[in-house]
């Protein structure tokens, strides 16, 4: 704008800031199973095995979640949700009670439902300040000690001693300097010269809470509620283990050498498939692979404990695989409903190859992609190296799919990739189980000697030969929800023909530059996407109802699966021809 000195009229032209539109290169996991500890069908992000760790506890538990994050950590993986599942009515915190000199109780719960909490110790002694000596005593009823320390306020806890003896009182009101408690203290008037014999403490609780290899101490803390470290606001603000709950208490928490907490519950043998699917009624009214639906950010989905579903003793067959198409079907759905979201299934492990087969053959999704066999891990809670665990190959698919994308981009197709971590397979898979089980959108792990075990396969579970390809759904996923996202800025902007071309431009420059970045095919930019948003799409009955449509066409690249070959014999020599399929 023209510096305004002289009274007139200035005009400048109005600038049009187009949103940028661009890829969003992150790959969030979310992952639904049973863990050690933690908060029940809450999401929780960690960017680290040991964030997890902090919140959700090591590896014993009988699921596979634990071992299947450290494989996605393992293999690549950056971010990842965590949702602890559990049947609710079932699972308990594990509670202690330690009772207070002067009556009531004070509960000490663990953080959240489990057995885990009957691990939980606690160890609490006391401590004390000398504060002041008596000017004054009430000999004859013993109500009252008058003390010229400004520092004592009412709901302080005091130690008085007197005669050899340590007594425990509550300051329940304060007139000038007396001091006024809740039970009177008889001895008062049984001595000569009271107030010269009487000394006064301030008394505090320390607390010490361990759980196998955590410890936690909570050192000096008051019983004053007033108090900055009142010792329930005090502990619950800073420990991993427990809450504390004091109703009606008075005195000081007694000593106590070791307390263990009892009755916590993991909630876990009364599971379903109903506690793994869960439900989404809205905001904070989630369970199981439902509270997924909460966050938008969420690329790849993987159940890993739908394998310990399959392996519960006590149920047929029949009821087994049932469950575990339950779990999976109920992926399946919710990627289908999510742009950009992904499912990544377990095959059922000791199936053979043709009830593998059969089971693939019940989903028809290109949102989703199976992988077998079951792999071996070595175990990491095994400091000589030598024990193995075998887990569901999800989560460290979803680790390498996370590193490809980062690395390579989107569009390229997550195979050929090793599985860092993976020592063994469970199944060995010979030929013909290949030939028969990749035509039917079965991803199949191989083991190369000397290089490792590497996912062998890229495919979706759509019969659609245009949705075969696991990069090809997800880039295009990925673009239609950049696009949505980018485009935002048209909505509510005047819907003419300046408007079309201010849109066919910005969505032209994004696709092009990822054109150039190799997500899209075509020796030309024509021929990898178009770009429309003209009189035709865009009818006067469409205007006049405020709908702007534009279209876009889009050629994603596609992956190499096959090489032929071809080695002929010639009069002079021999000659090699190469041929992708």
């Amino acid at each position: 704008m023209a510096n305004m000195q002289i009274p007139g009229i200035y005009v400048s032209p109005q600038e049009y800031r187009l949103n940028p539109l661009q890829i969003d290169k992150r790959c969030v996991a979310g992952f639904v199973g049973i863990a050690e500890r933690g908060p029940l069908h809450t999401p929780v992000t960690v960017s680290s095995f040991d964030e997890y760790i902090k919140t959700f506890g090591l590896f014993d538990t009988a699921g596979n979640l634990p071992f299947s994050v450290y494989s996605f950590f393992k293999c690549g993986g950056a971010e990842c949700v965590i949702v602890r599942v559990a049947n609710e009515k079932c699972a308990k915190q594990a509670q202690l009670q330690i009772k207070c000199s002067g009556g009531g109780k004070v509960l000490f719960e663990a953080s959240s439902k489990g057995s885990w909490g009957n691990y939980i110790s606690a160890h609490v002694w006391h401590e004390s300040d000398e504060i002041a000596k008596a000017s004054e005593v009430d000999a004859t009823d013993g109500n009252w000690i008058a003390s010229d320390e400004e520092d004592i306020a009412v709901n302080d806890v005091l130690q008085i001693s007197l005669m050899g003896q340590k007594v425990i009182r509550d300051v329940i009101k304060k007139d000038g300097n007396k001091l006024f408690f809740d039970k009177p203290l008889k001895l008062l008037g049984k001595i000569e010269n009271p107030a010269q014999n009487i000394k006064l403490e301030k008394a505090y609780v320390s607390v010490s809470l361990s759980c196998k290899d955590s410890h936690e101490n909570f050192l000096h803390l008051s019983m004053n509620p007033s108090s900055e470290r009142y010792f329930v606001s005090y502990i619950n603000g800073r420990s991993r283990l427990c809450t504390v709950r004091a109703n009606d208490v008075h005195g000081i928490i007694k000593p106590v050498y070791s307390a263990l907490a009892s009755d916590g519950r993991d909630g876990i043998a009364e599971m379903t498939a109903g506690d793994f699917i869960g439900h989404y009624n809205g905001p904070n009214q989630f369970r199981g692979l439902g509270a997924l639906e909460s966050r938008d950010d969420i690329s790849l989905i993987s159940v890993p404990d739908a394998a310990w579903l399959y392996s519960q003793s006590g149920a047929s067959d029949a009821e087994r695989e049932k469950a575990v198409f339950a779990v999976h079907g109920a992926m399946v759905t919710q990627a289908e409903r999510f742009p950009g979201r992904f499912a990544v299934l377990d095959v059922p492990n000791g199936l053979d190859g043709i009830k593998i087969l059969s089971w693939a053959k019940r989903f028809d999704s290109s949102c989703a992609a199976a992988y077998f066999p079951h792999i071996d891990i070595v175990d990491p809670m095994d400091s000589t190296g030598a024990k193995t665990v075998r887990i569901p190959p999800s989560g460290a698919i979803c680790g390498s799919i996370a590193v490809t994308d980062s690395e390579k981009g989107i569009f390229h197709a997550p195979a050929n990739t090793l599985l860092n971590g993976a020592v063994a397979l469970a199944n060995r898979i010979e030929d013909s189980e290949y030939e028969m089980l990749y035509p039917a959108g079965v991803n199949l792990l191989k083991y190369f000697p000397g290089r490792g075990i590497k996912i062998w396969g890229a495919r979706t579970l759509s019969s659609d030969p245009n949705w075969r390809y696991i990069n090809v759904r997800r880039t295009f996923s990925s673009i239609c929800r950049s696009l949505k996202i980018g485009t935002q800025w048209a909505v509510f902007e005047p819907n003419d023909k300046k408007l079309w071309k201010r849109v066919v431009r910005q969505v032209s420059g994004f696709l092009l530059d990822l054109w150039m970045q190799g997500y899209l095919a075509g020796s030309t930019a024509e021929q990898g996407f178009y770009v429309r948003c003209d009189e035709e799409l865009n009818p006067p009955e469409n205007v006049d109802q405020g709908i702007l449509t534009f279209s876009v066409g889009l050629a994603i690249t596609k992956p190499t699966e096959f090489f032929q070959i071809a080695i002929t014999a010639e009069k002079d020599g021999a000659s090699v021809y190469i041929k992708e399929d």
